[in-house]
């Protein structure tokens, strides 16, 4: 080739330039095409994501009794007697409806109907049926709310129901309170705020009602403290002696009682008083059951000029039952408490009730006993000790008594005490040096116990049964006997009365029992044969029938107790509670035998053994 046949191109360089940049235009298309793509599977991918939280976390894709509102609209407070006005709000905020719902508001202790202030309100019950998804249904009611002042009255309202689709049964509740603006009863309790231990105290109740409403099944409840002995009241307590039940107390209705008692103590020390008004559970109640108003009284115990102690038979006075027909002995320590002396000291002892026997009443240490006031009396005349009492002296002087039988005459003495009002005076020299008398005064009431008799006997030819076999008993031959158990009861009502006896080995229980409706059973395990007569009236065998039981018992005697009168019980053993002075009375009986002395039928042999 000539070199006049070879063309080199000049812009070689710029042609290929252009052929590279024609080259990379669809490639930066495809890049950009990409990237759209990549951002719309990310977009698409968060949304996708967030619709699944979404769906995970709303909190009313699903039923849930969470979604359920219940509130209550109640005043700040209620006043006793006059009606308030619930309003119970119910709010669907599911996406479903509810079905069967049914809502039931629960009320608190003590309240009343407003349509009928005599009737209890305890709950008010309300159909509500289908509530559809987002609907909110009130519910309105009134009540008569009724307590303590202040007390915080507790209002619940409780939903049952179904979702829709949803067989389950699901509940909800929501409760508020109200507080008691007012109590219904203003109770008021008046006694003295400090005493001389020793001395007679009086308390004076008061009950008012604050409503417009009748109240029924009023109580008022004394707790009384330790130490306080208890007198007599006016009027007597319903039961016990601290119980009474008022009954119905109109609207303004006033209800009073006054009580006395003795009060003893340590000086300084604090006695207290607790006094309750409510509204007993029913007619049957002995107890409050919603409060009214409660009362707290205190009572401090002061040091006397002259101290004073009252005991008998040994022990303080307060804590000492005593028994019919039994002497008791009674001792007056003194002591006086003054810085300085006491001159013609004088001692005197009161005593009253209609279980003393005055007859036997006798003073010792000098005293006179002066019987047309019933006092002994203690002067230097007969006990020069009482001349002159100096600082921080103390001695004693001594009587005695004897309750009458349980029975005087024709009258039965029911509950009876004895009551001893022990004055101490004197004379001291005052500030300015003219004598004063000072005084002490101590009122203590003892209680005489029931006497009660039990008696234990057999029978065979007597009694409401038909006994057999051969009398006297036989070798290995049975007899059967008849057991006679019989309680008397004077004064005091017992209570938990129980018989107890065992069956020798050789003896065996028949089974009969008259009259059938005495519980008397027999225990296999312990050959025990158990009477519960339980509550045994003051009275009973005392112008009345005696409490009796009869029950059969067999005797098969053996060759060893041949020519002996062997026993048919042994152990009989009597217990009852006297309600009165809180008293264990147990008598414990000889073995009842075949000697059948109290069957009128029976020969003088025919309890000993033959063959």
């Amino acid at each position: 080739m000539t070199p006049s046949e070879v063309h080199i191109a000049g812009n070689w360089a710029e042609e290929k330039i252009e052929q590279k940049v024609a080259d990379d235009v669809p490639k930066k298309g495809r890049i950009g095409a990409l990237k759209w793509i990549v951002i719309v599977a990310v977009l698409t991918l968060l949304s996708s994501g967030g619709y699944l939280l979404y769906q995970y976390f709303d909190p009313f894709a699903r039923p849930s009794e969470k979604n359920i509102k219940i509130a209550l609209d109640l005043p700040v407070g209620a006043t006793p007697g006059i009606p308030t006005e619930i309003v119970v709000h119910v709010t669907n905020n599911n996406r479903v409806p509810l079905e069967y719902a049914a809502l039931a508001v629960v009320f608190p202790s003590g309240t009343r109907s407003s349509e009928s202030v005599d009737k209890d309100l305890v709950d008010e019950k309300k159909i509500l049926g289908t509530v559809k998804a987002g609907e909110v249904i009130d519910y309105r009611t009134t009540a008569i709310f009724l307590g303590e002042e202040n007390m915080e009255k507790e209002i619940s309202a409780n939903l049952e129901f179904r979702f829709a689709g949803i067989n389950s049964v699901f509940t909800k509740k929501e409760g508020r309170s109200i507080r008691m603006l007012s109590a219904p009863i203003n109770l008021t309790v008046n006694v003295l705020k400090e005493i001389n231990a020793g001395q007679s105290l009086e308390l004076a109740i008061s009950a008012l009602s604050n409503t417009v409403i009748p109240l029924r099944d009023v109580f008022i409840k004394i707790e009384y403290p330790v130490g306080f002995s208890y007198s007599s009241a006016e009027p007597k307590p319903d039961f016990g002696a601290n119980i009474w039940r008022v009954g119905t107390l109109a609207p303004s209705g006033k209800f009073t009682a006054k009580i006395s008692g003795v009060l003893s103590g340590e000086d300084a020390q604090e006695k207290v008083f607790h006094t309750s008004v409510g509204v007993g559970s029913d007619q049957t109640a002995r107890d409050i059951n919603t409060l009214y108003s409660k009362v707290v009284s205190a009572v401090k115990l002061t040091r006397s000029f002259i101290g004073i102690k009252l005991s008998l038979n040994g022990k303080p006075a307060g804590d000492v039952p005593v028994s019919f027909g039994k002497a008791v002995s009674g001792a007056i320590a003194w002591r006086n408490n003054l810085d300085s002396k006491v001159e013609r000291a004088q001692i005197e002892v009161k005593l009253r009730g209609v279980a003393l026997n005055r007859t036997t009443i006798k003073a010792e240490n000098g005293g006179f006993y002066r019987s047309s006031d019933d006092t002994i009396i203690w002067e230097s005349r007969g006990n020069t000790a009482l001349a002159v009492l100096e600082a921080g002296e103390s001695g004693a002087v001594g009587f005695s008594f004897q309750p009458l039988p349980p029975v005087t005459g024709n009258q039965l003495l029911v509950n009876p005490t004895i009551t001893a009002e022990v004055t101490v005076r004197g004379d001291r020299l005052s500030e300015t040096g003219v004598p004063e008398e000072i005084k002490s005064v101590m009122i203590q009431s003892v209680r005489v116990s029931s006497e009660a008799q039990f008696a234990s006997r057999a029978v065979y030819y007597v009694g409401p049964f038909v006994n057999s076999g051969p009398i006297p008993p036989r070798v290995e031959q049975e007899t059967t006997y008849t057991i006679i158990w019989s309680i008397v009861n004077t004064s005091n009502t017992l209570t938990n009365a129980e018989v107890r006896a065992v069956l020798p080995i050789y003896m065996k229980w028949y089974g009969s029992v008259s009259p059938s409706s005495e519980s008397v059973v027999y225990n296999r395990n312990t050959n025990e044969i158990i009477w519960s007569p339980g509550e045994i009236p003051a009275g009973t065998g005392v112008g009345k029938p005696p409490r009796e039981v009869a029950f059969q018992v067999v005797l098969t005697p053996s060759y060893s107790q041949l020519d002996i009168v062997p026993p048919l019980i042994t152990g009989t053993t009597f217990t009852g509670s006297d309600t009165f002075t809180g008293v264990l009375l147990k008598q414990e009986k000889d073995d009842v035998n075949t000697n059948l002395s109290t069957d009128p039928r029976a020969t003088g042999d025919s309890g000993t053994v033959t063959q």
